[in-house]
């Protein structure tokens, strides 16, 4: 049994006094590293979630620009129309 699965088992008096200071430090250790890792993981995954949406929010922001450009030139357009007519 190596040291990460051996830290992941219940403790009893028995196994605490069989294990050196040494052991329990180094499997301590190697508990809060694989925390750590899960953590930035879990991190990085919120960062390009993040990012995503950015991304998502510009496009729509683009879009809505345009549209609103669009509907301005149309509404020039009928002005221009109404003119012409009378």
């Amino acid at each position: 049994m190596n040291y990460r699965e051996a830290s992941k088992r219940r403790w009893n008096r028995a196994s605490a006094t069989s294990a050196t200071d040494e052991d329990i430090k180094i499997r301590v250790l190697l508990r809060i590293a694989d925390a750590t890792e899960k953590m930035a993981s879990s991190y990085a995954a919120l960062e390009n979630e993040r990012d995503h949406h950015k991304r998502k929010h510009e496009w729509w922001r683009a879009s809505n620009a345009a549209l609103r450009g669009v509907i301005t030139k149309q509404r020039k357009r009928i002005a221009e129309l109404a003119k012409g007519d009378e």
